[in-house]
């Protein structure tokens, strides 16, 4: 019962926030009439900041946008995509997980048509979902928007996610997993939960999934450059769009996507001029920056305001506590994205064609931005990835001096060692075998996940190579296992032939 008031509690305020929104406008039109001031920053303080943000942390090119109250305050790209070309405020780029807020609209466009009912089973809208596990029988489109469907993952790659290329195929996959917990009992992020309602929306429109979308959320909102694909590899099709980057040692390395199921969970492109124009509703009661109705209020608190047994995931939102603002993240093989939206109405967006694995530099520049914005002086944090990157590039260094040195030196060991026990030789050599041993390890991960997941090899060269840790950290493990092996192999041959020259005993 607790539980329940709290969520009762959280409903309220955001549904007060809404109402402030409605009237937000107004009052500061009634403010600017009576001689009322504009304090937001200047465009040159603006650019001085983000540029600023893309040089301390080595970033190719990024798009903001920026808008209080329905208003569009600032919408602009800078750097360069892979290509060279420059980033403008009509780049488009994918948004990765931030499209599960777009996916959770189109959802709750077809609740506010009579089409669905949020807490009717998925199954009575889905032909042929027929759940190896009977729990699935109950999950709800509420449980999948805030993902507390028990649905779970069968390993870092979600399963089968390379070979599926259907919103069909994707359904197939859940309805023969078993549930990691009873629906509406845990929240667990997976992207499973936006594949099913990506499927949802297909079956009760009756038309593809980025077609509903183009209809029901891009065209009414002005987006004209977003679109929708349903796999990774895709992205590569859509006009205007460039290969993402990798960071690696302080310089972005173009990276393309490998193929990956996203449809539902991180299919949207969309521009800074596109994302300013998805924000306006959210910061203006529900209304395009036309000022025409898009989306109801009541609907519009019900996807910000968190719904898990945590009380922070909303619908394609997190609730970000002690700081008055709901956000999302996402990250690709070459791009993070980020948007956040406060309780005053600021809402923050930001597209980046550069990942970098170590930590996130989309969410500290929005962040930087809202405080702008707001009167504040903007942190300008530490670029850890690029510190990473160093002390990595260092060790790298010192494997490549030692390990020549090692090889040099491998006939002087050969000489000095040659009448020492076998077992007590393995002994000092082994270590010179641990680096070799990690790589093997993390190759037999990577071929597991071939094996279990059915990720294509391409898919884990390209985790390998920096999504779950740094590029520089492969390069440093690969250097170090080469020289490694080395050491130990020219070192045996070299005691091989110091033994063979000894004299023998009777000699």
């Amino acid at each position: 019962m607790a539980q329940r008031g709290s969520r009762r509690g959280t409903a309220l305020v955001a549904g007060a926030v809404v109402a402030v929104l409605l009237t937000a406008p107004a009052a500061a039109a009634a403010a600017a009439a009576e001689g009322g001031s504009d304090d937001r920053p200047g465009s040159l303080e603006v650019d001085r900041f983000v540029e600023g943000h893309i040089d301390r942390h080595g970033l190719a090119g990024v798009s903001v946008a920026v808008v209080r109250h329905g208003e569009i305050l600032h919408a602009k790209g800078y750097g360069h995509g892979s290509t060279g070309a420059e980033v403008t405020a009509h780049t488009p780029m994918p948004l990765a997980s931030v499209s599960k807020s777009v996916t959770a609209m189109a959802v709750l466009r077809l609740a506010e048509d009579g089409d669905i009912e949020l807490d009717t089973p998925v199954g009575e809208y889905l032909d042929g979902f027929d759940p190896a596990d009977p729990r699935a029988e109950e999950i709800t489109p509420r449980q999948l928007l805030d993902q507390t469907s028990g649905i779970t993952s069968h390993g870092l790659l979600s399963p089968d996610r390379q070979e599926i290329t259907t919103t069909e195929q994707a359904a197939d996959v859940i309805a023969g997993m078993e549930l990691g917990a009873d629906p509406g009992t845990q929240h667990e992020y997976q992207n499973g939960n936006y594949w099913l309602l990506a499927r949802l929306v297909e079956t009760v429109s009756g038309e593809p999934f980025g077609s509903y979308l183009d209809r029901e959320v891009f065209r009414p909102l002005g987006m004209e450059d977003s679109t929708s694909v349903d796999t990774a590899d895709a992205f590569a099709g859509v006009d205007g769009t460039a290969p993402g980057h990798v960071d690696l040692y302080g310089f972005p390395v173009p990276r393309e996507e490998p193929p990956d199921f996203v449809a539902g969970s991180g299919n949207a492109v969309s521009t800074a001029e596109d994302m300013a124009r998805w924000l306006v509703p959210h910061t203006n009661g529900g209304r395009s920056v036309t000022g025409e109705p898009f989306v109801g209020v009541d609907t519009l608190t019900e996807a910000l305001t968190p719904s898990d047994p945590a009380g922070r995931y909303g619908f394609g939102w997190r609730h970000v506590p002690g700081e008055g603002r709901v956000a999302h993240g996402g990250a690709l093989f070459g791009h993070l994205s980020y948007q956040t939206v406060t309780d005053d109405g600021l809402g923050v967006a930001v597209l980046s064609n550069t990942l970098t694995t170590s930590y996130d530099t989309a969410q500290p520049l929005a962040v930087g931005l809202g405080d702008l914005f707001e009167g504040r002086s903007p942190e300008s944090p530490i670029p850890y990835h690029r510190i990473i990157d160093a002390v990595l590039a260092g060790l790298t260094l010192l494997s490549i001096a030692l390990g020549v040195r090692r090889l040099r030196l491998a006939g002087v060991w050969a000489e000095r060692h040659s009448d020492r026990p076998t077992w007590r030789l393995a002994l000092r050599l082994a270590p010179r075998l641990l680096p070799t041993l990690l790589a093997c390890g993390f190759a037999a991960a990577a071929v597991a996940g071939v094996a279990v997941v059915g990720a294509s090899p391409r898919t884990v060269a390209a985790i390998a190579a920096g999504t779950f840790w740094p590029p520089s950290f492969t390069v440093w493990m690969v250097v170090a296992a080469a020289f490694g092996l080395a050491t130990v192999a020219l070192r045996v041959h070299r005691l091989r032939s110091a033994r063979s020259q000894e004299p023998s005993p009777e000699g």
